[in-house]
Order: structure tokens, then sequence, then C-alpha cells
């Protein structure tokens, strides 16, 4: 009998362990796919600008604006190979973030960020 209640504590134990493991990361992979979007998004937006600066008359066929348009069109290529991750909390899966929320996933760090937005 004392084995038995031994193994179910250590059962239990095990599986809270778990629960707050897993529930940790979670909270970090949603932390990571949100940043890697927000990278894309401003990698983008530099590439853009970057090949409206070089459009300029002033500086239309400077090689190295057109090296650094190359250099900054690659980067944002290497970030979107990563889709899968930044993706998998996006605009679409409100339904979820609102699981999250109500459970509490979500660390300080997304809940600072969320303010921010707010305001």
């Amino acid at each position: 009998m004392i084995i038995l209640t031994l193994s179910l504590t250590l059962s239990v134990g095990i599986n809270i362990f778990l629960f707050v493991y897993i529930r940790w990361l979670l909270k970090k992979l949603a932390f990571l796919s949100e940043n890697i979007g927000d990278m894309l998004a401003s990698m983008t937006t530099f590439s853009k600008h970057l090949d409206a600066v070089h459009e300029l008359e002033t500086y239309y066929g400077d090689t190295t604006l057109g090296n650094l348009m190359t250099h900054s069109k690659r980067i944002v290529e290497e970030i979107e190979i990563y889709k899968d991750i930044y993706t998998l909390f996006s605009d679409d899966d409100k339904e979820l973030e609102k699981i999250f929320e109500k459970e509490g996933f979500y660390g300080k760090e997304q809940d600072k960020a969320q303010e921010t937005e707010e305001e």
C-alpha cells in the first residue's frame, strides 16, 4: 500500500512539473513567434525604404546602395524561412490567444507589449 501511495504521489508530482514546464515553453514560443513576425515586418519596411532611396535621382545606380538592397532582400528571404514559427500565433488565431490569455499562458513580456499597443 505504501508503494502504491508513493507511486501515486510521484506521478502527480511529475505531472505537475510537466504541466508547468510545457506552459513555460508555450510562453517562450508565443514570445518568439511575435518577435520574429515583428522583425520580418521591420526588415521588409527597411528594404522598401532602401529601394525608394535607391530610386532617387541622386543615388540612382549607386553600387553600394544596390549591394545593400540585395543584402536586405536576402535577409528578408532568410527570415521568411521561419514563417511556420512566427505564423503559429498569427492574427488568425485570435481564439487561441484568448484561451492563452484566459489561462495565463502569456508572461509579463506579452502583457507589457499588449499594454503599449492599446495606448
